[in-house]
């Protein structure tokens, strides 16, 4: 377009809000020279303050630390050196890619390897050995944490009889988390492997015409390209400024740690630190996305907030909450599909607030098959945040068989009950255990609250919506509330003396949305 059409399109279309505050640097110092570089235009000399201070993180000493280059050459080169020096007695493998046979219609392996593979992450040859640093190179189990940038130290590599292809690599993560549930099912480990996930090998398309190639989905290091540690966060890193090519590649480099005591240089050059101008003029055209007002102003009037969210697995994902609910500051955070095993638990707290759950096990007391059967299963569970000051009692819930926890907020004179219902749970079983629970409530208070992840889309046709509104109850959340566009997580209120509104947040998370509504008193 000669016209400049598609930056037209770009500036109308789309809208700008700039974040202010920085996460991942603390230090005041250093992020101030991170915020002036990453807007340094280039032949522009540095600030002298901030040429000083990057000066001396050009200390010269040799690190063990995560070295960050600009291209794969030096990264290379950086990892085999370590390689040499770390596993003498490393060993080397090559993939095994299979081609299309015309004759049989069937793959059949390829005596040497694909000449372009260009379809694949999957390394042609892979070098390793015990003491390693590795990092996986794609998306194996994205549920287990085993995502393509995680990084960890060989264990152990289990050789196949007669083969020089492995039959496993183990690798114990940085992260404990990391492939949890791949160590929980694997067949019993040695004690020195107790912490190391078994990486087996993958299978990709390698080529346009439908090659295969089979090797672990591994690459060294020691080393990574700044391109590859975008978004990461270190606490100490080496960072070489040597054939930096592109506007913004030093900042993202420099900007990978927490701490300045925590940066060393190698190869310093000022010339190398620049950005690319012809962005920020481009940004300053575009509208801001704020203007002044927000949709979370309706609520500064509120009287009472909350926030609901299936979050699928709280252990996982209580970072990620508080993170995402932190601006909103609600008076209380409910959450359903906990995954919790036990009745409280100190790894989920989230300052400022208590806590208490209902997990899985302890909810159901029935006999019936199909609620019997639910409770061996794991996952589930409900919880509720409550913010320091608000008062509240957990009440006993009687014998309903509902994954549920309820509360009385005792300033507002409000019952809240939350509740999750599990796919495989009858309908016509929870729908008369849910009446259970609301002639339990309605005595108790004139201001009932009533809400969860009920797994029946009121946008198709729902049995739980009708069964709760011909009661009196208004559902409140109109628009989907997970990412394949159902409504599933629904509010529920029956109140003289309150109204409430809901807005649907959208989060990174999970597969569920959240859900912020707050209190108004008619």
């Amino acid at each position: 377009y000669s016209d400049g059409v598609g930056s037209n399109l770009w500036s109308s279309l789309f809208k700008v809000v700039q974040l202010t505050e920085v996460v991942r640097q603390k230090d005041a110092v250093f992020s101030g020279l991170l915020n002036r570089i990453r807007t340094h235009s280039k032949g522009q000399p540095l600030l002298p303050e901030d040429l000083q201070i990057l000066k001396t993180c050009e200390t010269g000493e040799v690190s063990s630390a995560l070295h960050i280059f600009a291209t794969n050459k030096q990264v290379n080169e950086h990892n085999i050196i370590q390689l040499c020096q770390t596993c003498p007695d490393y060993i080397s493998f090559k993939a095994k890619d299979y081609v299309n046979d015309k004759k049989t219609g069937k793959l059949k392996l390829l005596e040497g390897n694909h000449t372009r593979a260009s379809n694949t992450n999957l390394a042609e040859e892979l070098l390793l050995g015990k003491g390693a640093r590795v990092m996986l190179c794609k998306n194996v189990d994205v549920a287990d944490g085993l995502v393509n940038g995680v990084c960890g130290i060989v264990m152990e590599i289990k050789m196949l009889e007669n083969d020089t292809f492995p039959k496993k690599v183990y690798v114990q993560f940085d992260d404990h988390r990391v492939g949890l549930q791949r160590r929980k099912t694997s067949q019993s480990l040695s004690s020195n492997l107790a912490g190391s996930t078994p990486i087996e090998p993958e299978e990709e398309k390698a080529t346009v015409k439908g090659g295969l190639r089979r090797q672990f989905p591994l690459k060294l290091a020691w080393a990574c390209t700044v391109h590859k540690v975008q978004g990461l966060t270190v606490n100490t890193a080496v960072v070489s400024l040597s054939k930096i090519f592109a506007p913004g590649q030093a900042y993202v480099a420099l900007s990978r740690v927490t701490t300045l005591s925590g940066l060393t240089i190698q190869k310093f050059d000022a010339n190398r630190i620049y950005c690319k101008d012809d962005i920020t003029v481009a940004v300053s055209r575009m509208a801001p996305l704020l203007s002044g007002h927000t949709q979370w102003d309706r609520f500064n009037t509120s009287v009472f907030t909350f926030f609901l969210m299936n979050v699928q697995s709280l252990n996982r994902h209580v970072k990620d909450l508080a993170f995402c609910t932190r601006h909103l500051q609600p008076s209380c955070i409910a959450v359903t599909e906990t995954w919790l095993t036990t009745a409280c638990s100190d790894t989920v707290k989230i300052d400022g607030y208590s806590f208490y759950n209902c997990p899985r096990h302890l909810s159901y007391t029935s006999n019936q098959a199909a609620l019997a059967a639910l409770q061996d299963q794991q996952r589930g569970g409900v919880g509720i945040y409550t913010a320091q000051g608000v008062a509240f009692e957990l009440l006993k819930l009687q014998d309903v068989n509902l994954e549920c926890l309820t509360y009385k907020f005792v300033s507002l004179n409000l019952l809240m009950a939350v509740i999750y219902r599990p796919p495989l749970y009858p309908l016509s079983v929870f729908q008369a255990n849910l009446v259970k629970l609301l002639d339990w409530l309605e005595p108790q208070s004139e201001n009932v609250l009533l809400m969860g992840d009920f797994n029946d889309d009121i946008l198709k046709s729902s049995a739980v919506l009708k069964v709760v509104t011909d009661r009196g109850y208004a559902q409140i959340v109109t628009d989907p509330t997970t990412e394949r566009g159902t409504l599933i997580d629904h509010v529920y209120i029956k109140s003289k003396v309150y109204e409430m509104e809901a807005v649907v947040m959208p989060t990174y998370f999970s597969d569920h949305q959240g859900i912020f509504c707050g209190f108004t008193q008619l």
